[in-house]
């Protein structure tokens, strides 16, 4: 019996030593949901408010929100990208009808990149791999 708690004391000894498990792909596409959600929260609010909101990407701090409101930072690792912005900053305007300025933003994490489209005609938020097609 002794012999049998030691082995258990054991494993458990190097399962907790090891640390709590993680992946980088469950981390990026948490990151690129939450991000989406917070974008069609600040479409709604648009449409609510009857006024247009930006909502901004910092790709040097690795922050986001809407312009001028609460700030969100992205998870350590994870860069973010906006192949039609500028250096520093991406934004999306979503107008009070509920149409947006439209485009790309893009979360990355080591190889792999996430596509966070946003259409410009009825504003719709959509959460892809940015490998496929």
């Amino acid at each position: 019996m002794i012999v049998v708690l030691v082995v258990l004391a054991l494993a458990a000894g190097l399962v907790l030593a090891r640390g709590p498990m993680r992946s980088a792909s469950l981390d990026l596409r948490a990151a690129a949901r939450t991000m989406a959600a917070d974008m069609r929260t600040t479409r709604a609010t648009a449409i609510e408010t009857d006024r247009a909101l930006l909502f901004t990407l910092d790709l040097v701090q690795g922050d986001y929100g809407v312009k001028g409101g609460t700030r969100h930072a992205l998870p350590r690792g994870i860069s973010a990208a906006a192949p039609d912005a500028p250096a520093r900053q991406a934004t999306v305007l979503f107008r009070a009808d509920g149409s947006a300025s439209g485009g790309r933003l893009g979360l990355s994490e080591r190889d792999h990149t996430i596509a966070i489209d946003t259409d410009w005609l009825t504003g719709a938020v959509t959460v892809r791999d940015a490998e496929a097609p």
